[in-house]
């Protein structure tokens, strides 16, 4: 899949779409034989929407071109993992500008990275159904573990372990190549292993166990990431990035966080 998927286009390119109406609603300044400005006729007046005997202005609304509405199988984006990422990023209109902007802010945004991670985690230990999932062995990790919430610290082996897969997850949304099916391809396994299965085959093969934590936590903690984040973007100064760059770039790690939470859900609901 991923050899077949390495060469998405983030921008789309699709043949000029012709509104029917085109030619009802040039301006008159290009054909004055055939303008629809000329003064409506007494009958033309009666059958017109909105007009009033009273009006010294007569009102025409502008002819306006329908929406063009693209096909898509949702159940080819249940199993395509290209299709649903093509139908994600032109739905959000996610392009090689978003791709751009996150590139210019990330220097910048990747210092605070540890920070932003360190804060994530003392927010899921402010509640007890968020802190007790690691006291589950997680994928990956052989060091001693906690019994209790009480033994469990910000400081344990296990937190200092997921801290550092966490602090990868975010560098690489700032820094992945969204051109590559490998970087969405990432994205969807960081999903599915947050749901109780693996997508790792040596994970399988070792037996290890993979990290099992409810949707409902999951979106959370992404909505308190999409915030600091959001954050960090707006307080870079503006000598290093304009003002408009940086609602720009705010824009577009939103499409990208919004995508991930995709790749997040499909595999708790099945759509």
């Amino acid at each position: 899949m991923e050899k077949r998927f390495a060469t998405l286009s983030v921008d789309s390119s699709p043949e000029t779409l012709v509104c029917p109406f085109a030619e009802h609603s040039k301006p008159a300044s290009l054909n004055s034989s055939t303008s629809r400005s000329e003064s409506p006729t007494a009958t033309e007046r009666s059958h017109t929407p909105l007009h009033s005997a009273s009006s010294h202005t007569d009102y025409e609304p502008p002819m306006q071109c329908p929406i063009f509405t693209q096909e898509v199988d949702p159940l080819l984006i249940k199993t395509s993992l290209e299709d649903r990422v093509a139908y994600l990023t032109d739905f959000l209109g996610f392009t090689s500008r978003d791709a751009e902007l996150i590139s210019k802010i990330a220097p910048t945004v990747n210092e605070v990275i540890p920070s932003m991670v360190d804060g994530m985690y003392a927010k899921m230990f402010e509640f007890d159904i968020t802190k007790k999932i690691f006291l589950t062995r997680n994928q990956g990790f052989d060091g001693p573990l906690p019994q209790t919430l009480e033994e469990l610290t910000l400081d344990s082996a296990q937190i200092v372990f997921r801290k550092v897969f966490m602090k990868a997850w975010a560098r690489r949304v700032l820094t992945a190549d969204y051109r590559n099916g490998k970087t969405w391809a990432y994205m969807d396994k960081v999903g599915i292993m947050h749901t109780g299965a693996s997508p790792f085959k040596h994970q399988r093969t070792m037996g290890i166990a993979p990290l099992n934590v409810p949707y409902r936590d999951i979106a959370l903690m992404l909505g308190w990431v999409q915030s600091a984040l959001h954050s960090a973007i707006l307080n870079i100064p503006d000598t290093t990035v304009s003002a408009a760059d940086k609602i720009e770039a705010v824009v577009a790690i939103n499409k990208v966080l919004w995508i991930q939470n995709d790749l997040f859900s499909r595999h708790y609901i099945g759509d």
